[in-house]
């Protein structure tokens, strides 16, 4: 991978649960969450990237470090099909020349997180050219263990094959390809490369890029010596989805720099659209897998990818839903506002269970939803473990008496598990309350609240008759040091949530349980605002219970391989220079 003269390594935040089951390891989430500060290349550490391979060929006794690739689940990897063909015959190269390592960070060193596999199936696809249709998959011999070093990429079978929207973001690459000396890297190195237009890759060079621009590619970089290099083939291109990162390309070509032979680092670099190949990666897959089916996602995040379907962007990628769509205010039977809850799908609102009645005996009646209306409440379940007057187990689902039509202003928010929450930082607090002085209802919104540890909470607050055990495991802390909330009251049942730029959604990780008028905020110092949570995570089972049926069957298909090869002038494969072994 080629860089700029400026080298920077960012440190690394590890968050760390060993000991854990291949089943307990989730696409795209990586057990070790690093700070991302700048746009240029820097040495990877291990575990930041736990779904890229190193691809070795095999000839004689020895091995050489080829090309990078992609794990999509413990059987198969992705990479670009030039990396995988002998480029004399044409033909895929003999699966038993192929050597795969996963975990690897210094090629130079196998480390105890290394996992070393065999190939057992080259799989090319079938209308696979010169650079055209640039994508294969590698069936392994064993599967590999998921580690906090080995985990796979995610594919979003949701997101939009036209990639316009994606313009201007900023992808992740990663690879040992040639540094500015001209040599492989013994180090993995990471850089950010922003998607480009057609029209801009095009004016590039028109002459390279001319003839092999279409929809099943898109070009990125920022032309300034920060690029993939010869070696960095096959490797993907990943983007941070919310909660977990997805994959959307694969290193294919770029325009060679006809002195040097290698990369010409001030143009651009082309990428297969993943997104285009979906159907022919998931034909694959099930057909390496006969006897078996793909595993589902659970129920409550294969709704949030239909909601996400409803979130639109506009042009200039601004969200064009409205600016909290999921946050909707609890009416009791005296009409006033005395809680919050959270929109989760068309019929059912999440709250705080002691929302459901207040001091003087009122019940909730009815919710407001700002785009839609009022909508009568049929029935209010509190998990059964609740007890009056302890804050353990606050939460509650709401049924409502009417199916909401959900849009862009009105759409239902997702939520988080237990290896999507530890991914948020700073968390946004949204909700209806009423100040204090005016007596009138205002929408909050709290922009500082990070989560802090149990230890930490336990010394901050002290035992109560609320909280006789302390902070237990279904709830979290957050602090935030906004002292203009203290002005409202009625919260409760608010949620805390990350926000999603990108697909314009929220995912919601608690309800608010204390900090409001009726359970009490706790201050720190007098100035850090402590409140506590219901951790949705842990309830998530109960919640899908009480909301959703179970999930539907997954079908399978089957397909059929085969391969050709071509070569075109003036355009280099990233992988490195030397002969491949005869099938």
């Amino acid at each position: 991978m080629r860089f700029i003269n400026r080298l920077l390594i960012v440190g690394a935040l590890y968050l760390m649960l060993p000991g854990i089951s291949q089943a307990s390891y989730q696409c795209g989430i990586r057990k070790h969450s690093f700070v991302q500060l700048v746009h240029h290349g820097w040495t990877v550490e291990e575990g930041q990237w736990p779904w890229h391979v190193a691809i070795f060929h095999k000839r004689s006794k020895s091995e050489k470090y080829a090309c990078g690739g992609t794990l999509l689940d413990e059987n198969h990897v992705l990479t670009a099909a030039h990396c995988v063909v002998n480029r004399n015959t044409g033909y895929a190269i003999s699966a038993n020349n192929l050597k795969l390592h996963f975990g690897q960070q210094n090629l130079s060193t196998v480390s105890a997180n290394v996992q070393i596999r065999d190939v057992s199936k080259v799989q090319i696809h079938p209308d696979h050219s010169s650079h055209r249709n640039d994508i294969a998959i590698l069936l392994m011999r064993l599967p590999v263990r998921y580690t906090d070093y080995v985990i796979p990429i995610c594919i979003d079978q949701n997101a939009d094959i036209d990639l316009r929207n994606l313009e201007g973001e900023r992808g992740w690459i990663t690879g040992w390809g040639t540094t500015q000396t001209g040599s492989i890297s013994d180090v993995l190195h990471t850089a950010s490369l922003p998607v480009v237009s057609y029209l801009q890759c095009f004016n590039d060079h028109e002459t390279v890029f001319g003839n092999l621009l279409n929809e099943n590619v898109f070009c990125a970089g920022d032309r300034n010596g920060t690029s993939p290099g010869t070696g960095d083939s096959g490797g993907g291109m990943y983007f941070s989805d919310g909660d977990r990162w997805v994959l959307r390309g694969i290193v294919s070509f770029a325009k060679a720099d006809e002195l040097k032979n290698e990369v010409d680092t001030s143009k651009f670099v082309i990428f297969v659209n993943v997104q285009r190949f979906l159907t022919w990666i998931r034909e694959i897959i099930v057909d390496n897998k006969p006897n078996s089916t793909e595993t589902s996602k659970r129920i409550s995040e294969r709704e949030c990818e239909r909601f996400k379907g409803l979130a639109r962007k506009r042009r200039n990628k601004i969200c064009d839903n409205s600016r909290y769509p999921h946050t909707v205010s609890i009416i009791f039977s005296d009409n006033e506002v005395k809680c919050n809850g959270i929109l989760v799908n068309e019929n059912h609102v999440l709250t705080a269970c002691h929302c459901r009645r207040d001091n003087m005996g009122e019940t909730p009646s009815k919710v407001q939803i700002d785009a839609y209306g009022t909508v009568g409440i049929l029935k209010v379940i509190c998990h059964p473990h609740h007890k009056e007057r302890i804050t353990y187990h606050d939460i509650a689902v709401i049924t409502l008496d009417t199916t909401i039509e959900l849009s862009s202003n009105i759409l239902p928010v997702c939520l988080a598990s237990n290896w999507t929450e530890n991914l948020y930082d700073t968390l946004l607090q949204t909700g209806y309350g009423v100040s204090i002085e005016t007596g009138i209802k205002k929408f909050i919104e709290s922009e500082d609240n990070q989560v802090i540890t149990k230890e930490r909470c336990d010394e901050i607050i002290s035992r109560n008759r609320r909280l006789p055990d302390g902070i237990i495991p279904g709830q979290l802390c957050a602090i935030n040091t906004d002292q203009l909330r203290t002005s409202t009251s009625g919260s409760s049942g608010s949620p805390l949530q990350s926000v999603n730029t990108r697909s314009c959604m929220y995912t919601a990780v608690g309800i608010t349980s204390s900090g409001n008028q009726d359970h009490e905020r706790i201050r720190e110092s007098n100035q850090t605002v402590v409140d506590i949570y219901t951790r949705i995570s842990h309830y998530l089972d109960w919640i899908e219970q009480m909301v959703w049926s179970d999930e539907p069957p997954v079908t399978t298909t089957t397909a059929r391989i085969r391969t050709t090869e071509t070569t075109t002038n003036n355009i280099v494969p990233f992988h490195t220079d030397f002969v491949f072994p005869d099938d």
